[in-house]
């Protein structure tokens, strides 16, 4: 069975159990709430086919304190240690009480702790002081936020939220709640929430989220401030995805406020608020403004995993072929200080196939990791980029003619694996891209019939043998004939994408491939000071005859020895690398597997790749997730 997932987020979620009610029982104007645990809430999204991703467990305002969220952390815990594969890629952070006492140094160094809440309910302009969070012990609070961590502000009126605003200290990131208002009859022209807006474009790290039931139950009344707020203060300051759930009063009657907890609701709203762009579902996923309003929870809630100081370490390594060793260079990402258990994770090699390593999605996906806390070692493989000139290169007059071989990746994702494990002390998970996927495989069985040390988690991802690409081609038989009648040595351009030009191409492309290649790629390896994508000019007729009979997957029907756990990952969408084919490996890879490959919506095949996206990211996470999940 296939598994097609999207990453869900919720800003704003309230989780507690009915002890944490009891404590404010009888002292409420209203009835006592239903308690909302945690394990419920994510019991019914998954069985709806809706995979949490990222969740803000915001301090109930009914509550004295937080203790509810530390607990939630607990209880996550335990869920992800008795399913792993349920509940592992779900990230769980929290937002506690503001008060000065209660929010001391040793509750805001926990690690998922990313907030502190002012909680002023429906208190008019004049119940505020001008001073009421200018103290010294309110300053002393906001001195021990860590940078990644804000202050959430919780007002009806904006009058109030602008008061409170004035009074923070513009390095400290703020969160306003439900859109700045709950008094949408005053509608978005209201003076006091022109100036809030004002006030927010002018300090740069003040964002909105919303909707949430107090701002309004139906989303059109909900519409005219998150589009005013994507116009005033930008799109990228707009959080859409927050359901506020439970809701702490009497629920009205009707369907709205059932929709507008459901992510589908969210979704319908965040499209609306997208300005330029309210046409269509694939309008709104390729709005940029919709990029950047899914994109910043991310950014304001993630960054308790992320850290600006890395390490670039160049590296030299040694690479055993069959006739003879090589030396190819490249390239370590590591944090500049470890926590303790950044310590425990294992180290990752990621690899690419044809043409990738370090220059392309390498240093890419090498960064995105670091700043999780793992030390990452990436290259470029041999005849390509900075080892271009190492192996699997001739020169033929003018024209230089790469050889492209999977049986030398392979070797050289093993001496990659045995490099890091001399360096880290420690065997490294192995996360592959694309063809590089199928020389990883490779190395992998040849790990498990060798009997000794294996890697402890392997992610391969877009998974393809270059036998499923041939179906790319405008005559595939054709195509094959002529190419298997040329001599090794014949150069052949690197791709087909069915012209004329290229019909005897090694690779076949697909159109909107070759588009994002022509588009996108390039700017990767510009940026590391080689040549552009793809870094040759020929391949070799060999290339496509080696790499057409190389197929590791054939052998693990009757495979023996241990192999790692492994996370199978593909893009939905992707029309180059079919998910068809990670279905396939998933179905005969005999280690332990997710019960589904992750085919992620919304995904093609390296449109996605960029470090702000929030499929990368959320593929990144499901990545972080399992290998936490399985090897500490």
């Amino acid at each position: 069975m296939m598994l097609l997932t999207m990453p869900r987020i919720d800003a704003h979620v309230h989780f507690d159990t009915a002890r944490d009610l009891a404590r404010v029982a009888g002292g409420l104007p209203y009835a006592l709430p239903a308690p909302h645990p945690l394990s419920a809430y994510l019991n019914a999204l998954i069985d709806a086919g809706v995979t949490p991703t990222l969740l803000n467990n915001v301090h109930l305002s009914i509550l004295p304190d937080s203790q509810n969220v530390f607990a939630s952390f607990a209880e996550l815990a335990g869920l992800q240690e008795r399913d792993p594969f349920r509940y592992g890629s779900v990230r769980l952070v929290g937002t506690i009480l503001a008060d000065p006492l209660y929010a001391n140094a040793e509750r805001l160094a926990h690690p998922q702790i990313q907030g502190i809440r002012i909680v002023l309910h429906d208190a008019g302009p004049e119940a505020v002081g001008d001073d009421a969070f200018t103290g010294a012990d309110w300053q002393q609070l906001f001195t021990r936020l860590r940078p990644d961590q804000h202050v959430h502000v919780y007002a009806q009126e904006a009058a109030v939220n602008l008061k409170v605003l004035r009074q923070l200290p513009e390095r400290v990131p703020v969160l306003i709640d439900h859109l700045g208002t709950c008094r949408p009859e005053r509608g978005v022209d209201e003076p006091a929430f022109a100036a809030l807006l004002r006030e927010a474009r002018e300090r740069g790290n003040v964002y909105f989220k919303g909707p949430g039931y107090r701002t309004a139950i139906d989303a059109a009344a909900a519409l005219p401030f998150a589009v005013r707020i994507a116009e005033r203060v930008g799109a990228h300051r707009l959080l859409l995805e927050a359901s506020d759930a439970p809701p702490c009063r009497r629920r009205p009657r009707g369907p709205g406020l059932r929709r507008s907890l459901h992510p589908s609701g969210r979704v319908r709203l965040r499209r609306a608020a997208c300005p330029r762009h309210r046409r269509t579902d694939r309008h709104h996923s390729r709005c940029p403004a919709s990029r950047r309003i899914r994109r910043d929870l991310s950014d304001l809630l993630l960054k308790g995993k992320s850290m600006t100081n890395l390490i670039e370490e160049e590296i030299i390594f040694p690479a055993p072929y069959h006739d003879g060793t090589h030396q190819l260079r490249g390239r370590v990402f590591l944090p500049v200080s470890l926590s303790v258990e950044q310590e425990k994770l294992p180290p990752v090699v990621f690899n690419s196939g044809f043409t990738g390593g370090a220059s392309m999605y390498g240093q890419l996906m090498g960064k995105a990791l670091a700043e999780r806390g793992y030390r990452v070692m990436t290259y470029d493989v041999a005849g390509f980029f900075k080892n271009k000139d190492v192996r699997n290169t001739v020169r033929r007059g003018d024209l230089t003619v790469t050889n492209v071989s999977l049986e030398d990746q392979k070797d050289e994702v093993l001496a990659a694996i045995s490099w890091t494990k001399e360096r880290f002390g420690r065997m490294p998970v192995v996360a592959s891209w694309a063809m590089g996927s199928v020389a990883s495989l490779a190395a992998v069985a040849e790990l498990a019939r060798a009997g000794g040390d294996q890697v402890p988690y392997y992610v391969p991802m877009s998974y393809t043998r270059m036998s499923a690409l041939q179906n790319l081609r405008a005559d595939k038989e054709a195509a094959h004939a002529a190419l298997m009648g040329l001599s090794d040595d014949e150069p052949v351009p690197p791709f087909d994408t069915g012209t004329e030009a290229t019909k005897l191409g090694y690779y076949p492309l697909d159109p909107a491939t070759q588009a994002y290649v022509d588009e996108q790629l390039g700017s990767y390896t510009d940026a590391d000071g080689v040549e552009r994508w793809p870094g040759c000019s020929a391949v070799t007729a060999k290339s496509y005859k080696e790499c057409l009979a190389f197929d590791p997957e054939a052998q693990l029907a009757g495979a023996s020895g241990r192999f790692p756990p492994a996370l199978i990952i593909h893009g939905a969408e992707n029309t180059l690398h079919m998910p068809e084919e990670s279905v396939r490996l998933h179905q005969v890879y005999p280690g332990q597997k997710t019960k589904a490959p992750l085919l992620i919506a919304g995904m093609e095949h390296g449109q996605q790749l960029s470090a702000e996206n929030v499929v990368f990211r959320y593929m990144i996470e499901n990545i972080d997730c399992g290998i936490r999940g399985n090897t500490m």
